[in-house]
C-alpha cells in the first residue's frame, strides 16, 4: 500500500511540475526585447503608420530603424509574422484587425474603430485616393466609362459597396443615388462588353477597387474590369507618368495615401475614396500593453525602447 500512495505522489508531482513548466512557458516575459515588424519602403501603409508617428525620415528608409527589424511584403505577412511572434510589434489596415487574431491598441488613449475615424478622433489613418488617365488619345469609351465610374463611387450605391469592403466613408442626405444621376453618362446605356477597363495601383485598395468595378460593370453595359495592383506608386507612373504609355499603363490607379508632390496630377483627374486606419498591433498573448502613445511607437522603431518593459 505503501508503495502505491508513493507511486500516487510521484505522478501527482510529475503532473503539478509539466503544468507549472507550461505555465511558464505561456507567459508574456516583459523583459523581453521587441521584435519590430514593418512594410517596405514603398507601401501606402508604411507611409501612413510612420507619418502618424511623426517618425517621418522613416517613410522611404530603413536608415533610421532600429537594428534588428524585419521587413514584410504585404499586410498578409505582417499578421502571419506577429502572429508567430509573442514578443513582436507591427501595424496594418483596420479593415484587416477584425480576422487577424491580432490585438489592435489604442492609439494615444482613442480606440482603433470606424466610428473614431469618421468623428476625428483617430488620428493614425490614411486616405484612399485615385487617379486617373490626362491623356485619352484613341481611348474615347474607356474615357467616358471611367467618367462615369467616378461619378458612382460618390453615390449611395458606389458608397455602399466601398463600405462593403471596410472603406470607411458616411453618406449626407445629399448624395445621389446611382439612378439619380446615370442619366448623365449615356455610355451606361450602352453596350460594353468589348471594352477592358485596366485597373491598379495600391493592394490596399484592391478590395475596394474590385468590388466596385464588379458591381459598377453591370449597370454600365458589362465592360471587362481587368485589376493589377502593385503599388502605391504605380497610381500615378502607370496613369500619368513614365509607364502611362507602355504595356502597364492603367485607366484609372489607386493609392493608400496622398499623392507626392512628385506625382503631380492634371487638374480633375484625381480625388479622395474613403478612409482606412492603421492599427499597432501585436500578438494576442501580450498581456504587457493595451494602448500607446505615438512618441512610445517612435522610440520602439528607432530602439529607443528595446524591452516590453519599457513601456508605462
Amino acid at each position: 500500500m505503501k508503495k502505491i500512495i508513493m507511486a500516487l505522489m510521484v505522478l501527482l508531482a510529475l503532473g503539478a511540475s509539466t503544468c507549472t513548466s507550461t505555465t511558464t512557458e505561456n507567459t508574456f516575459d516583459e523583459t523581453r526585447s521587441i521584435t519590430v515588424y514593418t512594410r517596405d519602403t514603398t507601401s501606402g501603409t508604411r507611409d501612413a503608420f510612420f507619418s502618424g508617428i511623426d517618425f517621418d525620415d522613416a517613410v522611404s528608409s530603413n536608415a533610421e530603424l532600429v537594428t534588428g527589424y524585419v521587413e514584410v511584403d504585404g499586410n498578409g505577412s505582417m499578421i502571419t509574422s506577429v502572429n508567430n511572434d509573442i514578443y513582436g510589434v507591427g501595424y496594418i489596415s483596420l479593415a484587416s484587425l477584425a480576422t487577424s487574431g491580432l490585438k489592435g491598441l489604442s492609439f494615444e488613449g482613442i480606440e482603433p474603430t470606424e466610428a473614431n475615424v469618421l468623428n476625428g478622433t483617430y488620428d493614425l489613418k490614411r486616405s484612399f485616393n485615385y487617379m486617373i488617365r490626362s491623356n485619352w488619345t484613341n481611348m474615347d469609351r474607356q474615357r467616358q466609362i471611367i467618367e462615369a465610374f467616378v461619378a458612382y463611387m460618390g453615390t449611395l450605391d458606389g458608397i455602399a459597396a466601398i463600405q462593403n469592403k471596410s472603406g470607411i466613408i458616411s453618406a449626407t442626405e445629399d448624395t445621389p443615388s446611382w439612378d439619380d444621376i446615370k442619366t448623365n453618362y449615356p455610355i451606361a446605356n450602352q453596350d460594353n462588353s468589348d471594352i477592358t477597363i485596366y485597373f491598379g495601383g495600391s493592394t490596399s485598395v484592391e478590395s475596394v477597387a474590385r468590388e466596385l468595378s464588379q458591381e459598377f460593370s453591370a449597370k454600365c453595359g458589362n465592360f471587362i474590369p481587368e485589376h493589377n495592383h502593385t503599388g502605391s506608386g504605380d497610381a500615378y507612373k502607370r496613369t500619368q507618368g513614365s509607364e502611362a504609355a507602355g504595356g502597364n499603363k492603367l485607366h484609372i490607379g489607386f493609392a493608400s495615401r496622398d499623392f507626392k508632390d512628385t506625382e503631380p496630377a492634371a487638374a480633375n483627374t484625381s480625388g479622395f475614396i474613403c478612409f482606412d486606419a492603421v492599427v499597432v498591433v501585436v500578438n494576442s498573448a501580450n498581456t504587457s500593453v493595451e494602448s500607446i502613445l505615438a512618441l512610445e511607437v517612435k522610440q520602439i522603431y528607432q530602439g529607443t525602447i528595446s524591452n516590453w518593459s519599457n513601456l508605462d
